[in-house]
């Protein structure tokens, strides 16, 4: 996945996140607004650890603000941050992540 697919979440709205525990995968429903991808979907496979905070410390936001990574995190995994514009991270890391178009 390109650098620039991650950038341009920025402003996108996170509307779901699920983790499947038999799986061990997480899914985040994500709408951009964007005419060529309207929505999106971040799929992490093999996770290991899913952090996420909704403390909301910037004042209560869905928007993205920034995504980091994914970047090596050892073990032959990778961490995939999420900044929201509430001011909480969502944090995965796992063995691969991928951004798709959704269904």
């Amino acid at each position: 996945m390109t650098t620039e697919s991650w950038a341009g979440l920025h402003d996108a709205t996170l509307e779901s996140m699920e983790l499947r525990w038999s799986s061990g995968e997480a899914v985040l429903r994500i709408r951009t607004g964007a005419p060529t991808h309207p929505q999106r979907v971040v799929v992490a496979s093999a996770v290991r650890r899913l952090g996420c905070h909704r403390q909301l410390p910037w004042g209560f936001s869905v928007s993205i603000n920034e995504v980091r990574g994914p970047a090596a995190a050892g073990d032959d995994a990778s961490v995939l941050e999420i900044e929201m514009q509430s001011g909480d991270l969502i944090r995965i890391e796992a063995v691969a992540f991928s951004l798709r178009d959704a269904e």
